[in-house]
């Protein structure tokens, strides 16, 4: 993992104001404060995956891009969209920050996120795993989610109370907004695996980039609305989205299908392991109850509609569903 140039001129140039803007010892803690937790964060979805897990120099290089790079673009993007829309929203300062915050900024940092994905050929090469994806774009939104955390924790609001003001700020968005990053960004991160291992047209991945454009987008208009009780349930349901992404990718990885053999890390030995695997498996499902899925080596047909409503998490749709009805309803009425 390197550091490169431009990213170490980012995080002078960014260390350098937030400290002429809040102090030292406020700099200094927001940043512990942000990157303690998102730390913890991105080992708990490491070790979601328990076969195979992803290398932490790859998962550092991702979350730098996210918290350096990723951040960086995403200032200057969605400062040109602000302009732009503040341009033909008839110079109205109010509905340009709503639109902003609700339309640009979720576009905007969905997609400058998971770039490195793309970008970077050592992270591309270990995506040999469905759920690679979702470790992967968890690590960037992780990292992005963090840098952020210390944008808003030292703005002139969060300082004018002082110490405590800041502290109050990054908790608050360490157990909410943090990992609002975090899910959004898995999910693009599992279309780009789906377009990376399994060969699926690159449509997958707009589809999920989408979605993840919707998710942070809905949170922002609750945000915007600032509503206590929208406040409790966004903190509530990025919870939810963090143990979602982690059981998604336990999961994938008990499946062991989508494991290619082409697509192997070590050129050495790869006929054996994927005999070991193969036998591994095998055992393990025959040893489960009979209405366990069978082994991955025996073919089952399904209808595309079985295997989409199989894959629903219900709670979690349904959860979302009356969250965004409160939402409607708070504009609406």
């Amino acid at each position: 993992m390197e550091i490169t140039r431009g990213q170490w001129i980012i995080i002078i140039l960014l260390s350098l104001t937030f400290i002429a803007t809040a102090g030292f010892i406020a700099f200094v803690l927001a940043t512990v404060l942000s990157f303690g937790p998102a730390y913890l964060y991105l080992k708990s979805i490491r070790n979601a995956e328990e076969t195979d897990r992803e290398p932490w120099s790859a998962l550092r290089t991702v979350f730098i891009w996210g918290a350096v790079s990723g951040v960086f673009y995403a200032l200057i993007l969605n400062s040109l969209g602000g302009s732009i829309v503040f341009l033909y929203s008839g110079s109205d300062a109010d509905l340009t920050f709503v639109l902003t915050a609700i339309i640009v900024a979720p576009i905007v940092e969905e997609f400058v996120k998971p770039l490195v994905l793309f970008r970077n050929t050592s992270v591309k090469g270990e995506i040999d795993e469905v759920e690679d994806g979702i470790v992967y774009g968890a690590a960037c939104g992780l990292g992005f989610g963090a840098t952020e955390n210390i944008l808003y924790g030292l703005s002139e609001g969060a300082v004018s109370s002082g110490l405590l003001g800041v502290i109050i700020i990054v908790a608050l968005r360490t157990v909410s907004s943090i990992l609002l990053h975090l899910t959004a960004s898995s999910f693009t991160g599992y279309g780009i695996s789906q377009y990376l291992v399994k060969g699926e047209s690159f449509t997958v991945v707009v589809k999920y980039y989408l979605l993840a454009v919707f998710i942070h987008a809905a949170w922002n208009t609750a945000a915007v609305l600032g509503s206590p009780l929208i406040l409790i349930f966004s903190i509530l349901l990025a919870i939810g989205g963090l143990e979602f992404s982690k059981r998604r990718i336990r999961e994938l990885d008990l499946e062991g299908s989508n494991i290619s053999p082409q697509s192997l890390r070590s050129t050495e030995g790869r006929e054996d392991w994927w005999n070991e695997s193969r036998d591994k498996w095998s055992n393990k499902t025959q040893n489960q109850p009979s209405n366990t899925a069978s082994p991955i080596f025996e073919s089952e047909m399904d209808s595309p509609a079985s295997s989409m409503f199989r894959d629903v998490d219900w709670r979690q749709a349904l959860g979302g569903a009356f969250f965004l009805l409160y939402i409607l309803s708070g504009i609406i009425f």
